[in-house]
């Protein structure tokens, strides 16, 4: 009796996601953040109507950048990917998977791109609620403001993609903790530098969001920051995306993942 065909990269690549989207809806991770995104929304609506009422267009925007560029676009990447490896190796299920003819590269294709996706799933659906419900009593200008509102979702989706492919490659690179320096990373590198003057901008990949986003320059010497064109803002984040991803699945696929021994 011969044995069973090897899968193509094709039919590993959609186990690995259907695996990967199936511990995701298990987890509270999905809870936590579908939660965080909610109250982002009611904050948002809750400024439009009851505090202090705004122009929806101001409020769309400012719920983006606060709620979104600043806050969201770091945690969801974060729930999503950072432990996505550190899992398999803590519940003893990595050998499993590593030993069925998936291949590494596809098992960690899996977990970015369901990790990615649903962040961006969340960060969309956030960013359209948000958008309907700020023009729900003036709907004449809602068709008029979408493509900013898409603008907007577009920045956020990029920015998810790199943020996941970061979390993954800290996960893959240091097991045991993973989480810890992708928070270093995401809150020096990625959000401090985004309020430094001068070159120092140009190191954050949230910097290139806002500015795809076509937000106002803030921060400590704003007006110094070189003007980068928002084809280049998205071409260096997809570039240092794919670097990222690159980098870990080389690990993944080179390392022999586990906890060290103390």
């Amino acid at each position: 009796m011969s044995a069973p065909p090897v899968p193509d990269f094709a039919s590993a690549l959609a186990a690995s996601l259907r695996l990967s989207w199936k511990r995701l809806l298990r987890g509270r991770k999905v809870r936590l953040g579908a939660a965080a995104v909610v109250l982002v929304v009611v904050a948002a609506v809750a400024v439009r109507y009851l505090l202090e009422p705004e122009e929806p267009e101001r409020v769309v925007e400012a719920a983006v950048r606060v709620g979104f560029l600043n806050m969201l676009v770091f945690l969801l990447p974060f729930l999503f990917t950072a432990g996505a490896i550190a899992e398999e190796v803590e519940n003893r299920t990595l050998p499993y998977l590593t030993l069925r003819p998936a291949g590494r590269i596809a098992i960690t294709l899996g977990k970015f791109f369901t990790g990615a996706g649903l962040s961006i799933l969340l960060l969309a659906g956030g960013v359209l609620v948000i958008h309907v419900a700020s023009f729900a009593t003036d709907p004449t200008p809602m068709i008029d403001e979408l493509p900013d509102t898409l603008r907007m979702i577009g920045a956020l989706s990029l920015l998810a993609l790199c943020y996941s492919a970061l979390c993954l490659l800290w996960g893959s690179l240091v097991v045991e903790a993973g989480g810890l320096l992708a928070t270093l990373h995401l809150a020096v590198i990625e959000y401090g530098f985004s309020w430094l003057p001068g070159l120092a901008r140009l190191v954050s990949m949230n910097h290139f969001a806002s500015e795809l986003a076509g937000f106002e320059r803030s921060g400590w010497g704003a007006e110094s920051v070189p003007d980068v064109d928002t084809w280049i803002c998205a071409t260096v984040i997809a570039v240092v995306t794919l670097l990222y991803l690159a980098v870990a699945s080389v690990v993944v696929r080179t390392s022999e993942l586990g906890f060290g021994k103390a």
